[in-house]
């Protein structure tokens, strides 16, 4: 029995194991399937009995080196089925509870060995003796097996194909009967001890000492064989059979078939473990094993005797008091769902919007899918820690919005509606980074004149923005101000010398300005060179990429040659080159794609002979996009290099 508890275990371990296996999404989970199953599995594979009985040596006369034996259960097997019906409960409808009818055909031999009795009998002219009787008994038994099932059930789903399902716990025995079918043999050999009488004649006297004396008369193997070595000793016994002596080598019984019910009540264990393959929503099929124990109680017959030496024949199931049967082995099925799942709660999709500058919790997260015009409640964290729950009402076309969100990695989002749940993807909303666009300085008129300046575009307007520096190697005052409605700021005031450190910081964010070195004219300053008003490429100029690709297209190169061109006929003229990219993949792989896309384009603008200091290069990643990510075009608007060429 401990071998098959382990085996049942590592069947369950095993199908628990696959269990583990990462999880698809895009299923209908238990909590949304019908509560009702019915379960229909049929089984087959081994099975094993093992035999009480009670002594039946008393019941033989004067009985004398008695050896009945021990009953054995060999070469068992069994097949059958069950037809359950479950519900299932809770929030997640793992558990429920499940009963119905269950019936098995258990099968094998009933062996007894060496079975060896000696006891008073009485012959057919009334003559007592010593009979002994010898056999090896075999009987082939079907055992038909009926119980109720009141078991825990277990199922969990955890893809759309596939789930696990577990069965355990009690078996109601209803109906247990055995057919039996005897192959014994049986050898009945006699002695017989004679004395006088007082009328002068012989009686026959039972001989209770355990070895016979050499007085008595022998109808055995041995004596005859002692006598007559070649002699035919089935004849033998045949002939003086015939004379009315119980005596015969390797007879049959008359009666070979018998029936044995177990009428006291009993409960067993049922362990059914199984993997579930999902056909649809409805219909499952069940693959797995079993394991089934229980205990019968009988009383054995009275007076039992397997054999009288007459040919009558006993079954050995008649003198059983106690049986333990097992079986064990596969089981395959099918689960049926009765009635209507429930439609569950699915988010179909998420847009996002970072904020629009640094420290600002402008953001929102849209989800998409949703049951119009619901209240609905937003659960997440925000970098681990978790926020008020959010609860605001889905509009009719089935979105929920999130506003008013910072930067920072949105995890564990869970939208309620109900009692329903759906979970969303996690998402990260980037803060957008500070740049400055250009950078122009104004020397002083004139050696010793504080009077010069320094511009800096591309900031946020309106916003404060402090200016460390340092000023030919010494720090300076902190400058603050405020950006115009331009998006920019001049330090005024300005001394000759060489500018360098220059850190400018907006909301939270902070940049780097280029040094630069301000100095008073000549007396003879050379004239400034020609204004040539270059247009700069536009956004139909934008070169496109393929998706996940960074590799210049045929069909683009006139749009880097026509910036080429100018950048060659005005040598005062750089190029501005910003890579981007669509939403899908991660922060961190987009940025490096986009960065990648630059490289491509300004190694095509070096090998047509820019020099490097006229191309700056600016990778934006996901962050700034074209058009909506939501579509294919959006997001093929949004796999770009835009490039801009200005004055330096």
């Amino acid at each position: 029995m401990k071998k098959l508890l382990l085996m049942l275990i590592a069947t369950g371990g095993a199908l628990s194991t696959f269990a583990q296996t990462p999880k698809s999404k895009n299923y209908t989970k238990d909590a949304d399937l019908s509560r009702w199953v019915i379960d229909l599995n049929l089984k087959g594979g081994g099975a094993s009995q093992e035999f009480k009985t009670a002594n039946s040596t008393p019941n033989y006369l004067n009985g004398l080196n008695m050896s009945t034996g021990q009953l054995k259960f060999k070469n068992g097997y069994s097949f059958g089925g069950d037809l359950q019906l479950g519900f299932f409960v809770g929030k997640k409808r793992h558990f429920g509870l499940g009963t119905g009818i269950m019936y098995m055909s258990q099968h094998g031999d009933a062996v007894l060995d060496n079975y060896h009795v000696e006891y008073q009998a009485t012959d057919g002219t009334g003559n007592i003796f010593r009979q002994v009787v010898t056999g090896n008994i075999r009987e082939e038994i079907r055992s038909s097996i009926i119980n109720v099932p009141v078991v825990l059930k277990y199922k969990n789903r955890f893809s759309k194909h596939w789930g696990f399902t577990a069965d355990a716990g009690a078996l109601i025995n209803v109906q247990m009967k055995n057919k039996s079918t005897t192959r014994a043999s049986f050898d009945h050999e006699a002695t017989y001890r004679f004395e006088n009488n007082d009328g002068g004649g012989k009686t026959s006297v039972y001989d209770y000492s355990p070895t016979p004396s050499q007085n008595n008369w022998f109808i055995t193997k041995a004596e005859f064989l002692q006598n007559n070595p070649n002699g035919d000793l089935q004849d033998y016994f045949s002939k003086k059979r015939a004379l009315g002596y119980n005596v015969g080598e390797g007879l049959t019984p008359t009666n070979t078939t018998g029936k044995t019910s177990y009428k006291t009540p009993s409960v067993g264990l049922l362990i059914q473990p199984s993997l579930n393959y999902f056909l649809s929503d409805n219909v499952a099929l069940n693959i797995g094993a079993y394991y089934m124990f229980q205990p019968f109680k009988n009383d054995a017959q009275n007076n039992y005797r397997l054999t009288d030496g007459n040919g009558n024949y006993s079954s050995v199931l008649n003198n059983v008091t106690e049986s333990k049967n097992q079986a064990y082995g596969m089981n395959v099925g099918v689960r049926i769902f009765l009635g209507k799942k429930r439609e569950p709660l699915v988010i179909t999709s998420i847009d996002q919007k970072p904020p629009t500058q640094c420290g600002l919790c402008d953001g929102s997260i849209a989800l998409n899918g949703l049951t119009p015009n619901q209240q609905v409640t937003v659960d997440y964290s925000l970098n681990g820690a978790k926020p008020n729950v959010y609860t605001t009402t889905v509009q009719p076309n089935g979105q929920a919005n999130i506003a008013n969100l910072c930067a920072g990695n949105y995890t564990g989002i869970v939208a309620k509606i109900n009692r329903k749940n759906a979970n969303g993807k996690d998402v990260t909303l980037s803060e957008p980074k500070l740049s400055i666009s250009s950078q122009k300085a104004v020397n002083p008129t004139a050696a010793g004149s504080c009077n010069g300046s320094a511009t800096f575009e591309g900031l946020y307007a309106g916003k404060s923005v402090t200016i460390n520096y340092k000023l030919n190697g010494n720090d300076q005052a902190v400058f603050t101000g405020i950006a115009n409605s331009d998006r920019s700021i001049t330090m005024s005031d300005l001394c000759e010398g060489t500018y360098t450190g220059i850190m400018l910081t907006s909301n939270t964010c902070t940049t780097k300005g280029d040094d630069f070195t301000l100095a008073a004219p000549t007396p003879t300053p050379p004239p400034p060179p020609p204004v040539v008003v270059v247009e700069p490429v536009d956004m139909s100029s934008t070169v496109l990429f393929e998706f996940d690709k960074s590799v210049i297209n045929s069909e683009y190169y006139p749009v880097l040659n026509k910036a080429i061109t100018e950048m060659k006929d005005d040598e005062y003229i750089v190029i501005r080159v910003d890579g981007h990219t669509d939403i899908v993949g991660t922060d961190n792989y987009n940025q490096k794609l986009s960065e990648r896309r630059t490289q491509a384009v300004k190694t095509y603008l070096i090998k047509k002979g820019v020099k490097t200091d006229r191309i700056k290069m600016y990778s934006h990643g996901e962050n700034k996009p074209e058009g909506t990510n939501a579509t294919d075009e959006g997001r093929r608007l949004n796999r770009r290099v835009v490039l801009i060429t200005s004055k330096k």
